[in-house]
């Protein structure tokens, strides 16, 4: 008979859901209360995450911000969080015995959207960050790069290309004795998928991130600079209010938030995911006890980041907090008067656009 390794419920790795390979985790008493906890706290996430992104797609893509680039961009990653937390849904079901997953085209869709969408996710991360560098350091460049047919091009490259590299669970994932699992004689290829997962989720966007964040602090840094000399040359009375309220300063705040979510939030959980990896490969030995206890309490961190953007959207995008109260909460006033802005979710394009003509006078 063949030999299975069945998907955990709380991964986006596979290993063994009945811990054949740690016979202590079923009785270890800090172990069993880990894995409670993510028991209760799953739902939650789950739950607030679908609520939140969808209403988050809904703003984006409502008329006043879908024209920027940005919004596309983030709505497509709500979306994306989206299919993540149903297939999470779907895994964490077992751990309430609701065998949803074992069943033939359920299992390989929820496997392929438990890899395929947190890719999408990071690396529309790293596209945003990349645009916001370009609209504060390269604005001559604004008007070829930062535009919804670029970003609509982006999006469609990053799906295309997600569905190429991970359509292996449709192949490789099957159902046996009743059971969503991989069979063994292809366990050496969904780990080289695995291990390939880990760089493109974590490696190249941390490194890329690493350079652009930088980059993007210090551009915005001397655009305020340069802005704050001009109001101060033209001698306004509310030269201070308009330089704090500065479109570069808005930028420079929601990217910070960014960037700083998905570092805390997804690099937990990846780092002890790389040194499993390289402890497996070096010594071929399994993971210690510490190391699954941390990897159940990343697990939870890691999934807090598809469920808080839209708390993230609301604290620090001004623009995006006024659509999305306009839509949800102002529906009874009937048709209000038209935004007099159209602006980027994290920063004003116009604004920008506005103050770069300034810049260069």
């Amino acid at each position: 008979m063949t030999t299975t390794t069945t998907y955990n419920i709380s991964e986006t790795m596979n290993s063994t859901v009945n811990f054949t390979g740690f016979p202590w985790a079923a009785e270890d008493p800090v172990y069993v209360i880990v894995r409670r906890t993510q028991t209760v706290l799953l739902p939650i996430i789950i739950v607030v995450g679908i609520i939140g992104n969808s209403l988050a797609v809904g703003s984006f893509l409502s008329k006043s911000l879908r024209k920027t680039s940005c919004c596309l961009y983030l709505g497509a990653k709500s979306v994306s969080d989206i299919g993540f937390l149903v297939s999470l849904f779907i895994f964490f079901l077992l751990r309430v015995h609701v065998t949803l997953l074992n069943h033939q085209g359920v299992c390989q869709v929820t496997v392929f959207l438990i890899y395929f969408c947190p890719f999408l996710s990071i690396w529309l991360v790293v596209v945003i960050t990349f645009e916001n560098c370009i609209r504060i350091s390269q604005p001559a460049l604004v008007s070829t790069i930062c535009t919804t047919a670029v970003a609509k091009r982006v999006i469609v490259g990053y799906v295309v290309v997600g569905l190429v590299v991970y359509n292996f669970p449709f192949w490789t994932t099957r159902i046996v004795n009743g059971q969503c699992a991989s069979a063994t004689e292809l366990e050496h290829i969904q780990r080289a998928f695995t291990y390939m997962d880990t760089f493109l989720t974590l490696v190249f966007p941390l490194i890329i991130m690493l350079i652009l964040v930088p980059l993007v602090a210090i551009s915005a840094l001397s655009a305020f600079k340069r802005k704050k000399r001009l109001v101060q040359g033209q001698k306004r009375v509310k030269k201070n209010k308009k330089a704090a309220a500065s479109p570069e300063a808005q930028v420079t705040r929601m990217l910070f938030a960014v960037s700083v979510v998905f570092f805390v939030l997804h690099t937990p959980s990846h780092a002890i995911r790389i040194k499993e990896m390289i402890i497996y490969m070096s010594y071929s030995k399994m993971p210690t006890y510490q190391d699954q206890i941390m990897q159940r309490i990343f697990e939870l961190i890691y999934y807090l980041d598809f469920c808080v953007s839209l708390v993230v959207y609301l604290i620090f995008g001004r623009n995006f907090r006024k659509v999305f109260v306009k839509q949800y909460f102002q529906r009874c006033r009937g048709k209000s008067q038209s935004m007099p802005f159209v602006q980027n979710c994290s920063s004003s394009c116009a604004d920008s656009e506005i103050f770069t003509k300034k810049a260069r006078q």
